[in-house]
């Protein structure tokens, strides 16, 4: 592409116009659905929507060269930087520490030499860090041939839903959404409650009204549920 990997360059990703279609991936005409013609999708609108979703996505999202230097970091990716869980050393990104880094070097090579997707654990002293990675193809320009997908999770930072967000979803009260939101962070009915100021009686009416409104029976099943909402992107 002309360009080398920085430290973190967000060139790729950018939104230009060109006068002429993007190279990134092929764009595929779709019927409309009142049968006419053809229609080609905006590829500028397109990119424009993937490049939104990868900076405010929960997940930490890395694009790296072969070695580990990063075409691109979203902003999740960087928070974990800034929180010690990976690092920056000579523009590559490195585990906490030595071990870990050596484990992240080894996943992006595997990766990068063409063998399938890899996850690991990297457990440093400032947490636990999740990784999946996979190849990316080498046809996807202008990334180079050999650029490796990060997804990059911090288990002890999960992001729960939007209680407005559950009530739009559902019908749930501000009542019962403040509970499920309760229920995700890990506090039991009775902890709840008494975070509540309501009595568990209260609570236990409250939980009933979630299990109908979503259809479910069992307390794992709902959490299941409410954890896989879409979630507006916020920051817009």
């Amino acid at each position: 592409c002309g360009e080398e990997p920085g430290v973190i360059s967000q060139s790729h990703m950018n939104i230009r116009r060109t006068g002429g279609m993007p190279e990134a991936g092929p764009v595929h005409a779709r019927r409309s659905q009142s049968g006419g013609a053809p229609t080609v999708p905006d590829a500028f609108v397109v990119e424009a929507a993937l490049h939104l979703l990868a900076e405010h996505l929960e997940q930490g999202l890395a694009v790296t060269d072969r070695s580990g230097r990063p075409y691109f970091l979203n902003r999740a990716a960087q928070s974990l930087i800034d929180r010690g869980l990976l690092r920056l050393e000579h523009g590559g990104l490195r585990g906490a520490g030595p071990e870990d880094s050596a484990t992240l070097r080894r996943v992006i090579d595997r990766c990068a030499a063409g063998q399938r997707g890899a996850a690991v654990r990297l457990d440093g002293p400032d947490g636990t860090l999740l990784v999946a990675a996979c190849a990316i193809p080498g046809a996807c320009r202008p990334i180079a041939e050999g650029a490796v997908l990060l997804r990059l999770i911090d288990p002890a930072a999960p992001r729960l839903p939007d209680p407005g967000v559950l009530q739009d979803q559902f019908g749930f009260t501000p009542a019962e959404a403040a509970l499920a939101i309760d229920i995700l962070a890990g506090n039991d009915l009775a902890a709840s409650a008494t975070r509540r100021q309501i009595t568990r009686n209260t609570a236990r009416v409250h939980l009933r009204h979630l299990f109908e409104k979503t259809g479910t029976r069992r307390q794992a099943e709902l959490m299941r549920l409410l954890l896989l909402c879409p979630q507006p992107i916020a920051g817009v």
